[in-house]
């Protein structure tokens, strides 16, 4: 005869695992085994500095994942890794080899929004998870196959704009910015929209081209503007570039620029030039204060010999993102029932940022820094003099 009072804690207790685990991944576990995500590296090139941070950070990801056992008993994963250079073509050839290879379960990749836009259809049509690293255009993921952890720069630009508007009061600005980079022109008119809604005028633009490398001219343009503060919203290598000719001409004024000074290998190229010049980031290495970021600087420090940047960060939230959803499966994992799983993914467990929600495919980074360089070369958070 059924015991009935056995048969209904039974059926709580099922109740209870769907609630806390999601329908059908209670108890889940991918067989045993070594599964591969593809990595489209960008270590050489004109980004190569942000590059290798993001390269690195998937290393110790990988690491930190196997040594843990955190997606199972027998479960590891590995890197494959291809060479883009930033190139978009470069980049598809990549995309294409990584997808007749059918071990290759997803794939992570891009900084340029360009290269990444033409790398989104070739996963969507082949059905492969494809997760963006570094890419900040928005709209660019394509659920349940193309998503992205990156933080969105908008919310991050109009912060330490505002915080530039209320703490150093300028009367007009000149802004640098890339004529051939949609990203950046959008980063300047959010910062401009800011600034002139605060009455700030504007003083001038300066338009550059990402191949740019003199900015001797342009430099003198800006100064010749008279403005209270320049501002320099434009892709890495001109930005670096920018900031220094304006201090060699001997600009002492006020300096803003975005993210792409963070790396330490831009520092330690440019050097005291980039000294107190603010800009704001979701990630930094002292700074941030969450125990996962604490750990992730003192694993990255202890493999490399140096702290980690916001990229190295990115390119580290990347692998844990897509070793979630693997860890989500039951059985031998295919590339679809990945990104199906990857879809379901409404917060990134393991994170750097103090939470990290997931939005149609898109991380949404809700904590923003305003940090810069001091002189010795350490990423500290900003004090307005």
């Amino acid at each position: 005869m059924i015991d009935r009072n056995k048969l209904a804690g039974m059926g709580a207790g099922l109740l209870a695992a769907t609630v806390m685990f999601g329908a059908g991944t209670a108890g889940a576990q991918p067989a045993a085994g070594e599964y591969v995500f593809g990595f489209v590296t960008e270590t050489t090139g004109p980004l190569a500095a942000a590059g290798v941070s993001y390269h690195r950070g998937a290393q110790v990801a990988v690491e930190e994942i196997n040594a843990s056992k955190w997606i199972g008993s027998g479960v590891t994963v590995k890197l494959s890794e291809k060479e883009s250079g930033s190139d978009a073509a470069r980049a598809v050839q990549a995309m294409t080899q990584f997808v007749a290879d059918r071990n290759v379960l997803a794939v992570t990749c891009c900084i340029l929004s360009p290269v990444a836009g033409a790398m989104r259809p070739v996963a969507a049509n082949a059905k492969i998870p494809l997760v963006f690293y570094g890419a900040t255009l928005p709209g660019l993921p394509q659920p349940p196959y193309v998503s992205s952890v990156v933080a969105l720069p908008g919310p991050q630009e109009v912060k330490m704009t505002q915080l530039i508007v209320d703490k150093m009061k300028p009367k007009s600005v000149a802004y640098f910015v890339n004529a051939d980079n949609e990203g950046f022109q959008n980063r300047f008119k959010a910062a401009q929209k800011v600034m002139e809604g605060a009455g700030v005028k504007t003083a001038g633009v300066v338009s550059i081209l990402s191949a740019d490398t003199d900015f001797t001219a342009p430099a003198t343009q800006a100064m010749g503007m008279n403005p209270d503060l320049i501002m320099v919203w434009t892709t890495q290598t001109p930005a670096a570039g920018i900031i220094a000719a304006l201090r060699n001409r001997g600009y002492a004024g006020a300096i803003t620029a975005s993210d792409v000074i963070a790396p330490n290998a831009v520092f330690k190229k440019i050097g005291e030039p980039l000294a107190g010049v603010p800009f704001p980031i979701a990630f930094a290495a002292g700074v941030s204060s969450s125990p996962e970021a604490k750990a992730f600087a003192d694993a990255f420090q202890k493999k490399f010999g140096e702290l980690p940047d916001t990229y190295a960060a990115q390119g580290y939230t990347s692998v844990w993102y897509m070793s979630q959803g693997l860890k989500s499966l039951s059985g031998k994992a295919n590339r679809e029932a990945l990104a199906t799983a990857l879809a379901k993914v409404g917060s990134i467990e393991h994170n750097v940022y103090g939470g990290l929600p997931m939005v149609a495919g898109q991380a949404d980074v809700q904590k923003a820094l305003v940090v810069n360089w001091s002189k010795d070369g350490k990423v500290v958070a900003w004090e307005p003099k």
